[in-house]
């Protein structure tokens, strides 16, 4: 009993002290793994925001690539920093369905030569936190270049990058506004991320995520996918689709690559009638949209448009492109035929309206409208304006502008500039004020009305107009020299643009000369003068390849990006079918063998075969400037038709518009490759806003480097003036015209006035 006593208590200290020497050397071991565990998910993570539900991320996909210039970050030159505390900031989202791994911001910078190393650095701000500070050292003030690694975990959905310079050239009471004061950070610089998609649920309330955030910089990439060579009636429903997502690309650049019967490995929308399968995706019976997982890849989704036949295709298009906003689900089913009120010529939500003043307030917001500090930045408002305005011989676009700014004793230099695309307009002096409701008290001082707004009236010169517009409102304020160790500049320098502020197109009629692809590459015009494209019409071959289709899609994406509205009235037939559609304005989209326009149209395209040889026509003009005396350089041997047997190995690319063989005043823009996959050049330029002021005149040729152009088609007019202005505009062209009937108006008035004279000759004789 005593030994079993005795064993007892040890058998329990044993195992106790077995236990305590498990947990500890559980604890051991745990840490480092818990700490490693962590560690991993810091580095997995790389973010501060928090997981939303339904979110996971796994960055064993693959992530991508993603770099953006200053200039993409909304610098619009070299930014430059000036005085003490002189800063500048960019502004860049990242998608909410990724999250940064790793960034790199790469920048070069020149720097004042006087700056006193000890004092002045450049500190580098991501999100208000500091994310470098960079020394200034003496003797290397030019050709600075550094790469920056940043910290992932300070990167949220909006970001602001801002640059700051702290910079002194004294070590005694120092001018803030001194010249020697200065930093400029080349507009080469960029920024360089990594990121990972976090996988997101299947809902379509999501949208136009996860093919597109509307917050993105960076151009729009989203591939179709069709089963078999779409029909036309599904094509016109891609259509539709494509213009949607244009309209949340803006003005990025955009481009839809297209697939057959084979998806891509990341998100693609899908278009499939009942009983048609591409790699498990099936189609369903009734007209719906859902979104789904990619077969193959878990962090990529499809936009699956399904229905029996190409009616109910269409009404699950059209949901997408008019109520997207109300989709909520994995899957929805459209019972009803949706519509939308017609479109009137002109009213498209992306443009500004012509019939009616309207005011800044209603295209900036009042935040965006206001800047303070020594050095602020501009106030930029964009707009659109259609391309055929008339405004030629005209002051200009009249501008009503009201404006507030800080008014302090002693400023007399503190001004306003207006500028147009980066052409100066007006300057307004800030210390002075031409509002009628002011006087002045007792001490002299100027009053201005009681809301303290200034109204000046200017005109907008119709040079600088070009379509897609920005005002520009640039505050500078005025430097006082106090004398040494007096000149503190004030921190409460503001100004702002008043809301009600309004600019007026409407007295402008439409009126413009064409063919001009300058119109159409900037704005689709003519095609976009119907918001709708309730006038436009696509001709395809009867069976169109990919290269064909993918150019079809983008030009429905800028279509829509052009006008803020979908492409939901266009019609897509063969080329065959052209009669059908005669009375609309026409895109045709040919290359290779299909190429039945090309020999049906050769007697009237710009470009003739002669002797095998390629040239362009000599415009078959109707009548020709009597003030060209010697005429040589319209050359003195015709040029024969010519005929389209287009072989051999030349790879064209080429864009023509010319004036609609089958209805006058209709417009046709023709795109043509030799080989179909020359189409992509077109759709490059089409697709980079860098490129596409190149695109001019109506015969363009595209290689991979260079966009020539030329006029060649006969030019025709599209709308109505004034009779006043048409004659007006039609003797601006003809000297000699007018000098005749300056000579017949003299005769007639000679005529009518010579009997009354000679009576008054013969009375004086009497």
């Amino acid at each position: 009993m005593a030994k079993h006593t005795w064993l007892r208590p040890n058998t329990n200290a044993v195992l106790g002290l077995v236990i305590v020497f498990l947990v500890l050397a559980l604890g051991f071991t745990a840490t480092p793994a818990l700490s490693k565990s962590r560690k991993a998910k810091s580095d997995a993570t790389l973010t501060e925001r928090e997981s939303e539900p339904g979110q996971s991320l796994d960055l064993s996909q693959k992530q991508r690539s993603v770099t953006l210039s200053f200039k993409q970050l909304g610098a619009w030159s070299s930014l430059r920093l000036k005085g003490v505390d002189g800063f500048q900031t960019l502004f860049f989202p990242i998608r909410s369905d990724e999250v940064v791994v790793s960034a790199k911001l790469r920048i070069a910078y020149d720097y004042s030569p006087a700056l006193i190393p000890e004092l002045s650095h450049l500190k580098i701000l991501l999100n208000d936190r500091i994310a470098a500070v960079e020394a200034l050292p003496k003797d290397k003030s030019v050709g600075n270049t550094r790469d920056i690694d940043l910290d992932p975990r300070l990167f949220r959905e909006s970001n602001s990058l801002q640059f700051k310079l702290i910079g002194h050239y004294t070590r005694q009471c120092e001018d803030p506004s001194h010249s020697s004061l200065w930093l400029t950070l080349s507009d080469l610089g960029r920024l360089e991320l990594t990121v990972a998609r976090i996988s997101v649920a299947n809902d379509l309330k999501n949208l136009p995520l996860p093919f597109f955030d509307r917050r993105e910089s960076t151009p729009l990439r989203v591939p179709f996918v069709f089963a078999k060579t779409p029909s036309f009636g599904t094509l016109q429903s891609a259509g539709v689709v494509a213009s949607w997502f244009g309209m949340q690309a803006r003005s990025q650049g955009m481009q839809f690559p297209v697939s057959i019967n084979q998806l891509p490995e990341g998100n693609a929308v899908v278009f499939l009638q009942n009983g048609e399968n591409v790699e498990g995706v099936k189609g369903v019976a009734n007209a719906s949209i859902a979104l789904v997982a990619h077969p193959t890849n878990p962090m990529a989704k499809l936009l699956l448009v399904s229905g029996s036949n190409d009616v109910e295709i269409s009404r699950a298009a059209h949901a997408i492109a008019l109520i997207s906003h109300t989709l909520a689900g994995q899957m929805v089913a459209l019972t009803k035929e949706l519509d939308a009120a017609a479109r009137k010529p002109y009213d498209a939500p992306a443009w500004i309206p012509t019939d009616r003043p309207v005011r800044f307030g209603e295209l900036m917001r009042p935040d965006e409208m206001k800047v303070h500090a020594y050095y602020p930045d501009a106030i930029r408002m964009n707009y659109r304006a259609p391309p055929d305005l008339f405004v030629w011989r005209s002051a200009g676009v009249p501008t009503n502008l009201k404006f507030r700014a800080t008014h302090l004793p002693g400023h007399q230099n503190s001004s306003l500039n207006v500028g147009l695309n980066s052409n100066l307009v007006r300057t307004f002096a800030l210390n002075q004020s031409t509002t009628k409701a002011q006087d002045a008290d007792a001490t002299g001082t100027t009053k201005i009305d009681g809301s303290g707004i200034r109204s000046e009236s200017i005109h907008l010169p119709p040079y600088a107009l070009n379509g897609r517009d920005q005002l520009q409102f640039s505050y500078y304020f005025d430097v006082i020299k106090q004398g040494e160790c007096q000149s503190l500049p004030p921190n409460n320098l503001e100004g702002s643009i008043d809301p009600e502020s309004t600019i007026d197109f409407s007295d402008f009629p439409h009126y413009v000369a064409l063919p001009n692809l300058a119109y159409f590459s900037n704005m689709g015009f003519p095609f976009t003068r119907m918001a709708d494209l309730s006038e436009t019409a696509v001709l395809l071959p009867d069976t169109p390849n990919a290269d064909e289709l993918s150019l079809y899609l983008m030009l429905m994406g800028r279509m829509g990006e052009s006008t803020g509205y979908p492409a939901l009235r266009h019609t897509v037939v063969s080329h065959i079918n052209v009669e059908k559609v005669s009375a609309r304005d026409l895109l045709v989209i040919s290359s290779a063998t299909n190429q039945s326009l090309m020999i049906k149209w050769k007697d009237i395209l710009p470009m003739v075969q002669v002797d095998g040889d390629r040239r362009i026509r000599e415009p078959h003009s109707t009548w020709r400037p009597t003030y060209r005396w010697a005429q040589e350089d319209l050359g003195s041997k015709p040029i024969s038709p010519g005929s389209f047997q287009l072989s051999g190995s030349a790879s064209l690319a080429t864009i023509m518009a010319f004036e609609s063989p089958l209805q006058a005043k209709r417009s046709v823009v023709f795109f043509y490759a030799d080989k179909s996959g020359d189409l992509r050049k077109i759709t490059d330029v089409l697709s980079d806003p860098e490129r596409i002021p190149s695109i001019q005149g109506d015969f363009v040729v595209v290689d991979d480097k260079n966009i020539k152009h030329t006029k060649v088609a006969d030019t025709y007019h599209l709308g109505t003036l004034p009779t006043l202005s048409k004659i007006r505009w039609f003797l601006s062209d003809q000297p000699l015209v007018l000098a005749l009937m300056a000579l017949l108006a003299c005769l007639i008035i000679g005529a009518v006035l010579y009997r009354p004279l000679q009576r008054m000759v013969n009375q004086r004789k009497k």
